[in-house]
């Protein structure tokens, strides 16, 4: 590893593991299936557990140096929710009306 490259380390909420340096989502160790941009806003929610994050700010970095509308990111978050939801667990994705989205989890990075 160059010493430019960010050391690996792993986000844990609820049973979910993020594995930013894999781009894994786990569950219990099994594998979740989700998409790119969907990974990208999973992993900012949960460097920032319980924050608002706006909007734009998603936007802005999930989807760097392209103009998107918000249905883009709707229709990420709403994939997001089926992936962790199935999970039988409550809703850790909440929507803040006219600000944006939080990850509800408690967030442990190791």
């Amino acid at each position: 590893m160059s010493g430019d490259e960010p050391a690996p380390y792993t986000l844990s909420f609820a049973h979910f593991d993020i594995e930013p340096r894999l781009r894994r989502l786990s569950r219990d160790g099994a594998v979740v299936p989700i998409g790119s941009r969907a990974f990208d806003i999973l992993r900012l929610l949960a460097e920032a557990p319980g924050q608002v994050l706006e909007h734009r700010y998603l936007m802005e970095r999930a989807w760097a140096g392209r103009v998107v509308g918000e249905a883009n990111l709707r229709v990420q978050i709403a994939a997001l929710r089926r992936a962790l939801d199935a999970a039988g667990v409550e809703r850790l994705i909440l929507n803040v009306p006219g600000r944006g989205y939080l990850l509800t989890a408690p967030v442990v990075r190791r």
